[in-house]
C-alpha cells in the first residue's frame, strides 16, 4: 500500500500548486476569519469562503500557463508595495545612524550618513550634485 505522501505527490503532479498570491490569499483569509471572530458578519464570512475557494480552485488547476500569469500580475503590485515597507522599517531601524534621502534627478533613494548641516552629495547613480541638509 501507498503511502499518503506518495499519494498526494501523484495526485498533485500536473497542477499548479502554491505561489506567493495563494499565500497573500491565505493570510488575506485567516485575516478575515479573525476580524469575523470579532465582528460576526455573514457577509464577511461569505467573502473570506469565497476567496478560500478561490484558493483551493487556483491550487489544483492545471491550467498552469493561467496560474502564472494571474500570480505575475500580483507580483506587479506587490513587489513595490513589498519594497516601501522593507525601507520604511530599515529607515526606523537606522535612525540613529542614517538619513535617507531620494535624489532629485533620478529620484533613488540615498542612504547618508548622519553629519549635521549642509553637505553636497553625489548620487553614485546618476553622478548628480546636490544640497542636503540634516537637522537632527
Amino acid at each position: 500500500m501507498e503511502s499518503l505522501k506518495s499519494k498526494l505527490v501523484k495526485f498533485m503532479t500536473g497542477r499548479y500548486g502554491a505561489d506567493q498570491l495563494y499565500y497573500a490569499m491565505l493570510v488575506l483569509v485567516v485575516g478575515l476569519i479573525l476580524v469575523n471572530m470579532l465582528v460576526d458578519s455573514v457577509i464577511l464570512m461569505g467573502v473570506s469562503n469565497a476567496i478560500l475557494l478561490l484558493l483551493i480552485f487556483r491550487s489544483f488547476s492545471r491550467n498552469i500557463s493561467k496560474r502564472r500569469v494571474e500570480n505575475d500580475k500580483f507580483l506587479k503590485i506587490w513587489n513595490p508595495i513589498k519594497r516601501e515597507v522593507k525601507l520604511l522599517f530599515r529607515r526606523f531601524k537606522e535612525i540613529g545612524v542614517h538619513r535617507y534621502r531620494k535624489c532629485p534627478s533620478c529620484k533613488k533613494m540615498l542612504r547618508l550618513p548622519i553629519k549635521r548641516g549642509k553637505h553636497m552629495v553625489k548620487c553614485p547613480t546618476c553622478q548628480e550634485k546636490f544640497e542636503v541638509r540634516v537637522i537632527v
